[in-house]
């Protein structure tokens, strides 16, 4: 932006929302709800006739899926991510009222609303359904418009909460994770490599000379290098248990569990290379484009040492490589 026109001289408010415009070419991530005709129900039923009633009931507002093994269900809901299970109570192998509670006892799927649908009447049955954690309970022989009608507003509401959800944990700038996800979620993560003995590791990172930047550019193509940032730093991490949060202001945290020391200075590096090579213009850096500094901390998770404690070492580290001269990474080891 050289001059910043917009600072300097006089400008028509048209002139003004075109320069604008001009400027803002980064785009904030939008949330979307999701559309009812794109969800997906798993009717889980031994019985092919129950799956081909409920299929055809409900084809023409949501995707269907059938499914007769109810053995491996946690297993298949994981990889399949359905948005609602149809589940019959009586199965061979493994009952409905198993399955759910099972579902429900896992934090990846308990929050995939099941509608127990079945021939029993008896009161004692839909009780344990609803113990087991059933949204829903359903006779057969199934009226359509009921069914229908249930399935509508199960799936509608889960698409307002996951709405919710996505708006309470992610920055809107970045799209990234925010500090709330990171005091919500990140500390069961830790509690299981605890559990687990395993290794976990702390990166926190900062772009070199990011206020001289706003200074220089703006503050719209501020928002323009976070947004491009976080989308490198995003696409270099390569497994879904590793988590990213925007931490505030220029700085990002990442949380990476099952990760080793060179693991760890191997990532760090390619942030630092990946960074660089989106070729942003900073006339303050010392070579010309947009850089970071990464600080990081591994450890094997113990009963000792806090989540706390690994965020504060890894942000000292950050700290000596910006005084080591910026746009390097260094690592320590707990």
């Amino acid at each position: 932006m050289p001059g910043h026109p917009l600072r300097y001289e006089y400008y028509s408010y048209k002139d003004a929302m075109t320069l604008l415009s001009e400027y803002t070419t980064f785009e904030e991530p939008q949330f979307k709800t999701k559309e009812l005709s794109v969800c997906r129900a798993l009717i889980v039923d031994d019985d092919q006739t129950s799956q081909l009633v409920l299929d055809a009931i409900l084809q023409d507002i949501i995707i269907t899926e059938c499914n007769d093994d109810s053995l491996n269900m946690v297993e298949y809901c994981l990889q399949t991510k359905p948005d609602m299970v149809l589940l019959d109570l009586n199965m061979p192998g493994k009952d409905g009222i198993t399955v759910c509670k099972e579902l429900k006892a896992n934090k990846d799927t308990a929050d995939i609303p099941v509608v127990f649908i079945t021939g029993s009447d008896k009161p004692e049955d839909q009780d344990r359904c609803w113990e087991a954690g059933a949204s829903d309970f359903i006779n057969k022989p199934v009226v359509a418009s009921t069914l229908q009608h249930r399935v509508k507003n199960l799936l509608l509401s889960k698409i307002r909460l996951d709405l919710l959800t996505e708006q309470t944990f992610r920055d809107q700038l970045t799209g990234l994770y925010n500090r709330y996800y990171m005091h919500a979620e990140i500390p069961a993560i830790f509690k299981h490599c605890v559990r687990e003995n395993a290794s976990f590791g702390v990166m926190m990172i900062d772009i070199d000379n990011f206020k001289s930047f706003n200074d220089t550019y703006g503050h719209l193509e501020g928002d323009n290098c976070l947004a491009q940032v976080a989308g490198a730093l995003t696409h270099t991490l390569r497994r879904p248990q590793d988590k990213i949060l925007r931490y505030g202001g220029e700085e990002f945290v990442v949380f990476l569990p099952n990760t080793e020391q060179e693991g760890m200075k191997q990532l760090a590096q390619a942030m630092c290379t990946n960074v660089e090579k989106l070729n942003i213009e900073n006339a303050a850096s010392g070579n010309g484009v947009v850089t970071i500094s990464v600080g990081y901390v591994v450890t094997h998770a113990d009963y000792q040492t806090s989540l706390g404690k690994l965020v504060n070492e890894a942000d000292q580290a950050l700290f000596e490589a910006k005084q080591a001269g910026k746009n390097r990474s260094i690592g320590h080891h707990l």
